[in-house]
C-alpha cells in the first residue's frame, strides 16, 4: 500500500523517480492534451478521473481506496500551462 501512495505521489508531483511511472504518466498526459484541442478540459479532466476512480475502487480494499482518496486531496499540485505556439 505504501508502494501504491508513492506512486501516486510522484505522478501528482511529476517527479521522474520511477522510470516506469513516469514513461506512462507521459504517455497519458500527452493523450489527454490532444483531447484538449477539440473537447472542454474540465470534460477531459472529469472523465480521466471517472475513469482513474473505477480503476482504484476495482483494485484496492476500502480503507486503501479512502487512504488513496485523501492522500490526493492533500497532494498540493502545480497547474499546467499550454505552452504558446509558436509561428514561423
Amino acid at each position: 500500500m505504501t508502494d501504491l501512495i508513492l506512486k501516486i505521489l510522484l505522478a501528482l508531483k511529476m517527479a521522474p523517480k520511477n522510470k516506469e511511472l513516469q514513461e506512462i504518466y507521459n504517455r497519458i498526459f500527452n493523450d489527454a492534451m490532444k483531447y484538449t484541442d477539440e473537447f472542454n478540459i474540465q470534460m477531459v479532466a472529469a472523465t480521466y478521473i471517472a475513469i482513474a476512480m473505477r480503476l482504484y475502487k476495482t483494485s484496492l480494499t476500502p480503507s486503501e481506496y479512502e487512504l488513496m482518496i485523501e492522500t490526493i486531496m492533500e497532494t498540493e499540485i502545480d497547474p499546467y500551462f499550454k505552452k504558446p505556439e509558436r509561428l514561423h
